[in-house]
C-alpha cells in the first residue's frame, strides 16, 4: 500500500510537471499530503452520510483541522483534539446548566473560560497548546450556539463528539495505511544535520580560533531546541517510543552541552596560564573519536597524556578549567552518538533516567493573548447583542474560535489577515460548488471528485508558511460555510443568511487581532531579558536551579526567545552587544550552578571536604565587589591534584578547581555589563 501510494503520487507529480512547469517550486510532498487529506475526507464523509450523523460537516472540519504532512503530526493532533473536545463539552454543559436563563453571566463565564484556555495554550507548546485552545473554543461553538435553546445542549454535544471522533478515525486510518512520511525520520535527519556545525564549533574551540559572536551560538542552540516539536510527534509512531524519545532528548541535551563547553573553552583557554603539553594532550584525546567513556574517564585519559609529557605534573586552575571543559565536551559527544543510535535503531538504553528538556514560559505573551481574547470576545458579544439578529450567535462563536486560535500566534495580525482573506474565499468556493457543481450530482463519488480541487488548494496553502493562515481559514471552515448536510440545501437566501455572519466574524476578528494589543517585539525582548537576570540573581543568592539538563535547556531557550524578538526589531550594532551581554549573564548562571555541583561532589571526599565547604560559602555572591579575590582564595585552599592521589580524588579536585575558575572567568566577563545595566554595585557603599 505505501509503495502504491508513493507511486501514484509520483505519477501525478510527473503529469502536473508536464502542464505546470513551475511545479518544482511548490512545497515538497504536497501531492501526497493532499491525496491523504482528500482520502480522509472521502472516508469520513462517506461514513457520516451512511450513519446519517446530524452534523456531517463537522467530519470535514475535523479532517481539515487534522491535516498534517507527517503521520506523527496527524496522530498526535488527533489525540489532543479528542481530549480538548471532551473537556470543552463538559464545560459547555456546566455553563448552560448554571446560567441557562442569564445571558450576561453566561457570556461572562464563556469569556473568562476562553481567556483561561488562551493563557494556558500560550504557555504550552505543540499540540498540547492546541488541546487547551480547543477546550476553549468548543465552549463557544457548543454553548454559545445553544444560548437560546439550552435544552438541546446535551444532544448537540453528543452529536459533535460523534462527528469529531469519526473525523479522527478517518485521519488515523488513512495515515496508518497510506505510508505517510514519518516524523521520527525527520527528527533523526535533523539531529544528523547538526553534527557538522557542532563538530566545527568544537574543533574551533580546541584550536583557540573561536571568534563567533553570541548570536551565532544562540541560533545554533535554537535549531537544536526546535527539534522538540518533531520529537513530540514522533512518539506516536515508534515502538518503544518512550525509550527512543529519551534517546533523542539525550542527543539534544548533549549537543547543547557541546555548544556550552565549546563556548567556554574557546573563549578562555587561549588566554590563561596553560602549559602547551596540556593543550596538546587535550587535542590528542579529542582526536580519538572511537573513545567512548564518561567525563571522569576522559579526564583520566587527558591526565595520563599530560603526565606522559610532564611526569608528575599537577594542573593549575587554568589547566583544570581547560581539562574539565574538554572532558565534559568529549563525554557529551559520546552521549550524543549514543542517543542518536537509540532513536534510529531502537536498541540499548539512552540513559538510566528520563532526560527532561525544559523551556521558558512567556507569561507576558500569554497574558496579552488572554486579555485580547477576553476583551475581543466581549466586544464581539456586545456587537451581536446590539444587532439583535437571530443568527448573530454564529458570528460570535466564529469570532471566539478565531481569537482563541490566534492567541498562540506570534504575529496575530497575520492570522487576522488570514481570516479576512480566507473566509471570503471559502464563501466564494462554497457558493460555486453548491450552486454550479452539486446541482449536477448528489451521490458520494460525485461529491468526492468535486472536493478534490478544493482540497488540493487548501493543502497547498497550508504547507506554505506565508499562506498557512489563509489556508487554515479557507480549508477548515469550508464545510461549515457550505452547510454540508444529509439533505443539502440549494436555497441562495438561506446560504446568504448563514454566511453573512461568517463574514461578519472574519471582519470582527481582523479588527481585534490587528488593532487590539498588537505584539511588541521590544516589550517581549525586555521580558525575556528580565527572566535571564532574575535567574542569575537567584543563582547568586544560592537559590537557583541545580546543574542539570533542564537548567541548560531552559537557559538556551531564554536566549533563543530573546534572539527571536531581537530579530524582529530593526537591525543595529547595539542588538549584538545586548545579546552578548545577556549571554554572559547566562554563562555566569551556568558557571555558578556547575561549581556548586562540583563542590557538593567534592564534599564526599575527606581530603577535599574543607575546601569544598569553603567553596560553597564563597559561591554565595553577597558582596560582588570582591568576587575575584575570594574565588582565588577558595581555589588556593584546594589540594593540588597530584599524581600520587587516588584517581577519583584527582578528578574531584580538578572539577572543583575548574568550577571556581569558571565562576571567576564568567564574573570578570559579566561584571562590567551587570554594572552597566544597574543590576549590581561593584564597590562598597560609603
Amino acid at each position: 500500500m505505501p509503495d502504491l501510494q508513493a507511486h501514484s503520487a509520483r505519477r501525478i507529480h510527473d503529469i502536473m510537471r508536464t502542464f505546470l512547469p513551475r511545479t518544482d517550486h511548490l512545497p515538497a510532498g504536497w501531492v501526497g499530503f493532499s491525496l491523504r487529506t482528500w482520502c480522509s475526507l472521502v472516508l469520513g464523509l462517506a461514513t457520516a452520510f451512511w450513519l446519517q450523523l446530524d452534523n456531517p460537516l463537522l467530519v470535514g472540519v475535523t479532517v481539515m483541522i487534522l491535516a498534517q504532512p507527517l503521520r506523527g503530526q496527524a496522530l498526535s493532533k488527533a489525540f489532543y483534539r479528542l481530549l480538548g473536545t471532551m473537556v470543552g463539552m463538559g464545560v459547555s454543559i456546566v455553563l448552560v446548566a448554571v446560567w441557562n436563563q442569564q445571558r450576561g453571566p453566561f457570556l461572562g463565564g464563556v469569556a473568562l473560560w476562553l481567556a483561561a484556555c488562551a493563557f494556558v495554550g500560550s504557555l504550552e507548546r505543540d499540540f498540547r497548546s492546541y488541546a487547551a485552545l480547543l477546550s476553549g473554543y468548543t465552549v463557544a461553538l457548543v454553548a454559545v450556539n445553544c444560548i437560546d435553546t439550552p435544552q438541546n445542549i446535551f444532544n448537540i454535544a453528543v452529536s459533535r463528539a460523534s462527528a469529531i471522533t469519526l473525523g479522527v478515525f478517518a485521519v488515523a486510518v488513512v495515515n496508518i495505511l497510506s505510508g505517510s512520511p514519518e516524523a521520527w525520520r525527520g527528527l533523526a535527519t535533523g539531529l544528523k544535520q547538526l553534527i557538522r556545525p557542532l563538530s566545527e564549533t568544537a574543533r574551533a574551540a580546541l584550536q583557540h580560533m573561536y571568534d563567533r559572536g553570541a548570536q551565532a551560538d544562540i541560533r545554533l542552540g535554537a535549531r537544536i531546541l526546535a527539534l522538540t516539536t518533531p520529537l513530540s510527534y514522533a512518539r506516536t509512531e515508534l515502538e518503544r517510543g518512550g525509550t527512543r524519545a529519551n534517546g533523542a532528548r539525550l542527543a539534544m541535551v548533549s549537543m547543547l552541552t557541546i555548544l556550552d563547553c565549546a563556548r567556554g573553552l574557546g573563549r578562555h583557554t587561549g588566554h590563561g596560564n596553560i602549559d602547551p603539553a596540556v593543550e596538546d594532550a587535550i587535542a590528542r584525546v579529542a582526536r580519538q573519536t572511537d573513545l567512548r567513556t564518561d567525563q571522569g574517564g576522559f579526564t583520566t585519559h587527558i591526565l595520563d597524556a599530560v603526565r606522559a609529557a610532564l611526569p608528575g605534573h599537577a594542573p593549575n586552575a587554568d589547566e583544570a578549567f581547560a581539562i574539565e571543559r574538554a572532558a565534559r565536551m568529549l563525554s557529551a559527544r559520546t552521549r550524543m552518538h549514543a542517543g542518536q543510535a537509540v532513536l534510529t535503531e531502537g536498541t540499548g538504553n539512552a540513559h538510566d533516567r528520563t532526560i527532561n528538556i525544559a523551556v521558558q514560559p512567556n507569561y507576558l505573551l500569554a497574558l496579552i493573548g488572554a486579555l485580547r481574547v477576553l476583551v475581543g470576545f466581549s466586544f464581539a458579544a456586545g456587537v451581536c447583542v446590539m444587532t439583535g439578529l437571530p443568527g448573530s450567535t454564529v458570528a460570535l462563536a466564529q469570532t471566539a474560535l478565531t481569537l482563541t486560535l490566534a492567541a498562540t500566534n506570534v504575529d496575530t495580525a497575520r492570522f487576522g489577515m488570514g481570516a479576512i482573506i480566507g473566509l471570503p474565499c471559502s464563501v466564494l468556493a462554497a457558493a460555486l460548488l453548491n450552486f454550479f457543481v452539486l446541482l449536477h450530482g448528489a451521490d458520494m463519488p460525485f461529491l468526492a471528485l468535486a472536493l478534490l480541487p478544493q482540497t488540493f488548494l487548501a493543502c497547498l496553502l497550508l504547507m506554505r508558511p506565508s499562506t498557512a493562515a489563509i489556508g487554515f481559514n479557507y480549508g477548515v471552515f469550508f464545510f461549515a460555510i457550505l452547510g454540508l448536510d444529509n439533505h443539502q440545501s440549494y436555497n441562495p437566501t438561506e446560504f446568504l443568511n448563514r454566511n453573512i455572519f461568517y463574514l461578519l466574524a472574519a471582519l470582527l476578528a481582523f479588527i481585534i487581532l490587528v488593532l487590539l494589543f498588537p505584539p511588541s517585539p521590544r516589550r517581549q525582548r525586555f521580558w525575556m531579558a528580565s527572566t535571564i537576570v532574575r535567574a542569575l540573581e537567584r543563582q547568586m543568592a544560592g537559590h537557583g536551579k541545580a546543574d542539570s539538563p533542564a537548567r541548560l535547556t531552559r537557559a538556551y531557550d531564554r536566549l533563543a526567545q530573546m534572539q527571536f524578538w531581537t530579530d524582529r526589531l530593526p537591525g543595529s550594532s547595539s542588538s549584538a552587544r545586548q545579546m552578548e551581554s545577556f549571554t554572559t549573564f547566562a554563562e555566569l548562571d551556568g558557571a555558578l550552578a556547575r561549581a556548586r555541583t562540583y563542590a557538593r561532589q567534592a564534599q564526599a571526599i575527606t581530603l577535599l571536604r574543607p575546601a569544598a565547604e569553603r567553596a560553597l560559602r564563597e559561591l554565595l555572591l553577597h558582596a560582588p565587589w570582591d568576587v575575584v579575590p575570594r574565588m582565588r582564595e577558595a581555589m588556593a585552599a584546594i589540594p593540588a591534584p597530584q599524581a600520587q592521589l587516588p584517581v577519583q580524588t584527582q578528578i574531584a579536585a580538578i572539577n572543583l578547581l575548574a568550577g571556581l575558575d569558571g565562576v571567576m572567568r564568567a564574573w570578570q566577563a559579566a561584571a562590567p555589563r551587570l554594572r552597566h545595566y544597574g543590576i549590581i554595585k561593584t564597590r562598597k557603599a560609603g
